[in-house]
């Protein structure tokens, strides 16, 4: 859109709300300041303002300010959710990782741990700390031609990989 605004592509951009384009204040002050230097006019279908004026441009900063305090609060809410999720040990969506696979025996998902998985993700630290960086680890579950989870999808198509460490391509070589 900017690329068009500056070629003269562009004389008006029109948005549902104005949190639709951008809900961090910062950002929507640079675009706004690209369609003042451009001539481009900018609406709102749902809100009512524009930003010809200094008070009209401080109306708006203050609902972009709320805006971007929700957007911040609901993240929060969020990561506090999940978080409380993961201490009850209740299984929060994804595919389960190594050492755990999703019980949905009684009613809510929770996470029950794989004895074997464990002992092999246990074993696994301590490779780490004996050896002490990742690279001569990977090398080693390759020796030991370990995998990593295998799971199936919905559609019950098969996934997983062997850990073993693909060498990486120089791609400026």
């Amino acid at each position: 859109m900017s690329e068009d605004i500056q070629a003269g592509k562009v004389d008006c951009v029109v948005v549902d709300k104005v949190d639709r384009l951008s809900r961090s204040l910062l950002d929507l002050a640079r675009l706004v300041e690209v369609f003042e230097k451009h001539h481009v006019s900018f609406v709102s279908v749902t809100q009512q303002f524009n930003t010809a004026t200094s008070m009209r441009r401080l109306v708006l900063n203050a609902l972009l300010s709320f805006a971007q305090f929700e957007r911040e609060i609901i993240g929060q809410r969020i990561r506090d959710k999940i978080a409380a999720t993961r201490r009850k040990r209740r299984w929060s969506g994804g595919v389960p990782i190594l050492g755990y696979d999703a019980d949905r025996s009684n009613g809510s998902p929770r996470l029950a741990v794989i004895a074997g998985e464990a002992a092999r993700v246990r074993e696994m630290f301590q490779l780490y700390l004996s050896l002490g960086s990742l690279l001569p680890v990977a090398d080693e579950l390759a020796r030991r031609t370990w995998r990593n989870k295998e799971w199936k999808t919905k559609k019950g198509r098969g996934n997983g990989r062997s850990a073993v460490r693909q060498k990486a391509r120089c791609t400026r070589c």
